[in-house]
């Protein structure tokens, strides 16, 4: 890569989605390949000028010039016939008021705000779920299409085809807030859209073998939405700052979760030495600043921050407050009535001391609706089984669970975690 192709990229990842929410703003939602058309207009623009007269000193200066002449020329080549945001297109249509008009919907105060509706947009319930990460590592964290496929290991005419299906849902779409009185509930959509986006980071649900068992860049466009959430006083609320304090406690483990080969490390043999009690006391601060916020709509994400902050807590595994992991995960299964996490609960209990009251637990969970025919219980009752030193039963579970699912890094782990508990019993 050349030292100009370097510094488009650079720009690129910095600017692309900022530069897009206004282009969003002022096109309107349902001419949203318009929008992107410009901005990548833009950037070629900028890649054959900085090729011939070298990177400015503000490129970023030189994109959003370049982005708004860009936008106002399509405007103008376009406004026949072409409808674009109906409260600007009185401004819009005018040549007096026509640059003006662009030139303040890319100040960066509108900008900010351009920002926050792209965030309800690309969250909007009314988007199939399997459509919204695509769209939202497009939109809002500038991935290429490439990018998306090899983030969420789908192939590219996939990807395609679910970016075009979404900009057909969103022709119709209000590029606005929510009103006040849904925005606990379209806040809580957004957060768990942010967690799922992480979580496809820091748990990859891609099934090849030789892949990465963790994909941070993934983690980190999650953290950095969640953040730009947290410095928003109009939106944040309690679960906002859980959500950002669960995803930073998460990757201060990070370090310490896979070990020389690449392999997951479970928590009892992690190094606690190696976690970053930087951003462990960081997310702290996090949960101490959501004790005063306004609560959100369901709390979950404040309640599982608070379970893995009592992880970080513990010197050591075996120093685990389990008793009051186990309070939480009431808490946590009240607030979502979610069977995956009564099956969290159901292992905390056995760590608590009630090993044999969990295990009648999960045979309860296996048969439930949501939980029939998945891998999961069955992977705990192996997990419960090998921590009672039951070989027979453990290996017969977990080699169920491998025929019914999980990627192979979580099969690995299961596997080489049960013959070590195993081991443990033995001894």
């Amino acid at each position: 890569m050349t030292e100009v192709e370097a510094a488009v990229e650079e720009a690129y990842a910095q600017h692309a989605s900022r530069i897009l929410a206004a282009l969003v703003r002022l096109f309107g939602t349902r001419n949203l390949p318009l929008a992107e058309d410009v901005l990548q207009e833009a950037f070629r623009k900028a890649l054959g000028a900085w090729q011939t007269e070298g990177v400015p000193e503000n490129p970023a200066g030189w994109i959003m010039a370049a982005a708004k002449n860009q936008a106002v020329d399509a405007i103008r080549g376009q406004r026949t016939g072409q409808r674009f945001s109906e409260d600007l297109a009185y401004h819009l249509d005018s040549g007096w008021t026509r640059a003006y008009t662009v030139e303040q919907e890319f100040a960066d105060s509108r900008i900010k705000d351009h920002q926050l509706r792209m965030i309800f947009m690309c969250t909007s319930a009314e988007l199939p779920p399997e459509n919204r990460l695509p769209l939202i590592l497009r939109t809002l964290c500038g991935f290429s299409i490439p990018a998306i496929c090899r983030a969420l290991f789908l192939p590219e005419a996939t990807v395609k085809k679910r970016l075009l299906r979404t900009r057909e849902r969103l022709q119709g779409h209000t590029f606005a807030f929510p009103p006040a009185a849904e925005l606990p509930h379209a806040m809580d959509t957004v957060h768990t859209v942010i967690y799922l986006l992480f979580n496809e980071g820091f748990a990859s649900s891609d099934q090849a073998p030789d892949a990465a068992p963790i994909k941070l860049e993934l983690c980190r466009e999650a953290v950095q939405l969640a953040g730009f959430l947290v410095d928003e006083p109009r939106v944040v609320n309690a679960d906002t700052l859980g959500l950002l304090a669960l995803m930073q406690l998460h990757l201060a483990r990070a370090p310490a979760r896979l070990d020389a080969d690449g392999r997951p490390v479970p928590l009892d043999r992690q190094d606690r030495a190696r976690w970053d009690r930087v951003a462990i006391a960081g997310a702290d601060g996090l949960l101490r600043l959501a004790a005063g916020a306004p609560p959100g709509a369901s709390g979950r994400f404040l309640i599982e921050a608070r379970i893995a902050q009592q992880h970080c807590l513990a010197p050591a595994f075996a120093a685990t407050d389990w008793p009051a992991i186990v309070a939480l995960y009431d808490q946590l299964v009240a607030a979502t009535e979610s069977p995956i996490a009564d099956l969290h609960r159901a292992v905390a209990v056995a760590y608590a001391g009630d090993p044999r009251g969990a295990i009648a637990r999960v045979a309860q969970l296996r048969d439930s609706g949501m939980l029939r025919g998945s891998h999961l219980p069955l992977a705990v009752l192996a997990h419960l089984h090998a921590l009672l030193g039951e070989a027979e039963p453990a290996r017969r579970y977990a080699e169920e669970s491998t025929l019914l699912g999980g990627t192979p890094h979580e099969q690995r782990s299961m596997i080489d975690q049960i013959e070590r508990l195993l081991a443990d019993s033995q001894r």
